[in-house]
């Protein structure tokens, strides 16, 4: 690629380069500290009654068909939770067997769409010392085959170990001399109802105390501080409305996906939602309801009560209420560290929040953190069903958007990568069309994060608000890039970058939650990410802020200056814990800058370069992963996790799971768009090279190392490149404009006839 300015140096900058990249370095590395993470220390009441009903949602809490859920709503705080497990859909059996082992599991009888088979679960053997889960090897053996690690049977082993931890101390003190403190009986799991015997069983598949039916919970609050109680009904719709019922579905969707929502903008707004009434459902809403007034009325004024939709009925998936009440517990919103978004929970959280309850340590093999409340004075029932109803809506209307947008974008973005190619090293024809066309194509991403901004999906067609509100913003910003003052040379590239890098700036300094309901954000149904940014928004921020660091018409030290501190603004966005959150990001943006800026600054790239970015990169990771590591365990987040893998010699399950999920895009939708970037950037460095201008060649290394780097270390794999790509080519190719025409040789004068005589 050519340009017209020449190329230029930065004036005795070596010293200085050197400062700027190490402080680039310096602030990514801070940012790669976690936010401290506080467990519960001392029991926080005398025992806690989880009651799962699989199936159950937000829009089955009704006043008069489940008065009793209705008062939990609104006596105590609530949540939406993610139920992810191994699958797109959870059904009852891996639900029951995940909140046991406080990770994601799943379970061994056939997953249909339906949930049939994981629905009807078996009461555990007698044994006559007590009860055991029959085929709990199956569990077992099925679990080892997935990248979870799931250790089931982790609640149970935890309250185990505190009995001994008990036994311990009670020893030592009376060896001592010194008074013996008194024992608790109950560091225990006992279950009630089939299902819950799969969750509160201990590793070897052993229950400490079970029962059949609620008649018995007062005997097994007495045997055991932890209670999980399965009323055995599946809150679910008529048999005929879920698609297909005899495939078995395991292996599907077990990479996590982006896409998705989060909270919404105004509980009063969110009674617009009317669901439709099924009488199946409703009769076993009402069921379930019953079974809790039954838990209500047995349940000791000093034990909390959880009760939680613990699984899908059938797919698809879906946000499922959490209601928590008992001493300690104000009205309002309940969180978590593994959301860090009010109002969202995941059900490990559950197992965690158990452990917290009663005082037990929370072992590494949880995956899950203890919930807090956000309290709340305006706290009622009808706000909260309305918000969880309203979630659920915007989730479900997202997840069925998303598909038809991905594959539009890559499909038409392979046409306008060669539209662009044509445009920067084609023929003379259709240019002009040929650059609002791939302006407009870049625009595309942008307004998909600002379509979020509405909201859409309480439309009466969601599908089709979505998609004007995406042509509007591609209007808008293609006809405000073609304005007599923005629309030559690098202008264009400078507005919407600029309005990308803005809205996503905007929306993670403020918390206003653009990008997460629409596909350019994550859906929390899904259980990959609650808060920060996605690895979809993050492509088009990383290619927005380089390109800004490149086309912007830096000055004298500006050059320096001006870039290293707009790239450290981007790496605090992307990588700050209050922000971002996001690891595999700001490695990325950060090797991708220090990239970026040696090839603006006219350094030329060397073995050494990359080895500097590089290094840098994965100091920032392994600074951040030790110093989490040292913290206790119940304090870690999953960086820190991740480093006790390494040292343990599980982290392989780890990456072969972020491996399998990367390499799983290589057919999906946007694999297409990066496939023909590559074949048109190929075309366009055969009839354009060499690059002759910083800027330009900074930007080609800028997002190449983003598209590359970030394929590589974050499990979205190929949408990476691919979102890019949408943003990030059609720009570049408006900023280094047309192939400048061949020069017409000036006509040779004519020999001199002489003249006749």
């Amino acid at each position: 690629m050519t340009q017209v300015a020449g190329r230029r140096r930065v004036p005795r900058g070596g010293s200085r380069v050197r400062w700027a990249v190490a402080g680039l370095a310096a602030a990514a590395a801070m940012l790669a500290l976690p936010q401290p993470v506080h467990a519960a220390a001392e029991p926080e009441a005398a025992g806690v009654v989880i009651v799962g009903v699989p199936g159950l949602k937000w829009s089955d809490i009704d006043e008069a068909d489940t008065p009793n859920l209705w008062d939990l709503a609104d006596e105590g705080a609530s949540a939406a939770m993610s139920v992810r497990t191994l699958g797109s859909w959870t059904c009852p059996e891996a639900g029951w067997v995940s909140l046991g082992a406080g990770e994601r599991a799943g379970g061994v009888a056939p997953r249909d769409a339906q949930c049939s088979a994981q629905s009807s679960l078996p009461a555990p053997a007698d044994t006559g010392d007590g009860w055991t889960v029959e085929g709990w090897d199956a569990f077992v053996e099925a679990n080892s085959a997935f990248n979870y690690g799931a250790r089931l049977g982790s609640l149970a082993d935890a309250l185990a170990q505190a009995a001994l931890a008990q036994e311990a101390a009670a020893a030592e003190a009376e060896a001592d001399g010194e008074p013996v403190p008194e024992a608790n009986p109950g560091s225990c799991v006992a279950a009630v109802g089939d299902g819950a015997a799969l969750a509160a069983a201990d590793t070897e598949g052993r229950i400490a105390y079970w029962a059949p039916g609620l008649e018995s919970l007062a005997d097994a609050m007495a045997a055991c501080d932890v209670v999980i109680v399965d009323p055995g009904v599946v809150v679910g719709d008529t048999a005929d409305n879920a698609p297909d019922t005899t495939t078995d579905y395991d292996q599907l969707g077990e990479d996590d996906t982006e896409v998705g929502t989060e909270e919404t903008s105004g509980a009063e707004d969110a009674g617009e939602i009317e669901p439709e009434t099924d009488p199946v459902r409703t009769a076993a809403a009402r069921q379930a309801d019953a079974a809790v007034a039954q838990v209500r009325e047995a349940l000791p004024e000093d034990w909390r009560l959880i009760v939680a939709g613990v699984s899908d009925a059938a797919a698809p998936s879906s946000l499922h209420p959490v209601l928590y009440t008992g001493p300690g517990i104000a009205p309002g919103e309940l969180t978590s560290s593994t959301t860090g978004r009010d109002g969202y929970v995941q059900l490990t959280d559950l197992t965690a929040t158990a452990l917290a309850v009663v005082g037990a340590d929370i072992p590494a093999t949880v995956a899950g953190a203890p919930v807090t409340v956000r309290p709340d004075a305006g706290h009622t029932a009808a706000a909260a069903v309305a918000k969880g109803t309203d979630e659920t809506a915007a989730a479900a209307a997202v997840a069925d958007v998303s598909p038809n947008f991905y594959w539009t974008l890559s499909f038409v973005g392979v046409a306008v990568m060669f539209v662009a190619a044509h445009f920067v090293a084609g023929s003379d024809r259709l240019r002009r069309t040929s650059r609002t066309i791939c302006i407009a194509f870049s625009t595309v991403p942008v307004a998909g994060v600002a379509a979020g901004i509405p909201p859409w999906w309480r439309a009466d067609h969601p599908k089709l608000a979505f998609w004007a509100l995406i042509v509007a913003g591609m209007v808008v910003l293609t006809a405000a890039a073609s304005l007599p003052w923005t629309r030559t040379g690098a202008r264009p590239v400078l507005l919407i970058a600029g309005v990308c890098a803005g809205l996503i700036a905007v929306d993670q300094i403020s918390g206003a939650t653009w990008p997460l309901h629409t596909p350019m954000g994550y859906t929390a149904q899904a259980g990959a990410r609650f808060t920060g940014l996605g690895n979809y928004a993050f492509s088009v921020f990383a290619a927005a802020v380089l390109l800004l660091v490149c086309f912007i018409p830096w000055r004298g030290r500006a050059r320096v200056w001006g870039p290293l501190a707009l790239g450290v603004c981007a790496v605090v966005i992307v990588g700050a814990p209050m922000l971002g959150r996001d690891m595999g990001g700001t490695l990325t943006l950060v090797a991708a800058g220090i990239l970026c800026c040696l090839k603006l600054w006219g350094r030329r790239l060397s073995i050494g370069s990359l080895a500097l970015a590089g290094g840098i990169a994965f100091t920032v990771f392994a600074v951040g992963g030790i110093l989490d590591y040292l913290r206790p365990e119940e304090d870690q987040t999953h960086l820190g996790r991740f480093v006790g893998s390494v040292l343990d010699g599980s982290a392989q399950l780890i990456l072969v799971r972020k491996a399998r999920a990367a390499l799983g895009t290589v057919d999906e939708s946007m694999a297409f768009i990066s496939f023909a970037a590559l074949i048109a950037a190929v075309l366009i460095w055969r009839r354009r090279a060499p690059i002759r201008t910083d800027p330009v060649a900074a930007a080609v290394v800028g997002l190449t190392a983003v598209a590359v780097i970030g394929g590589l270390v974050n499990d979205s794999g190929m949408a990476i490149p691919g979102f890019t790509a949408a943003l990030g080519f059609g720009l570049l190719a408006a900023a280094v404009g047309p192939r400048p025409a061949a020069p017409v040789p000036a006509p040779e004068p004519a020999a001199r006839t002489p003249a006749a005589t």
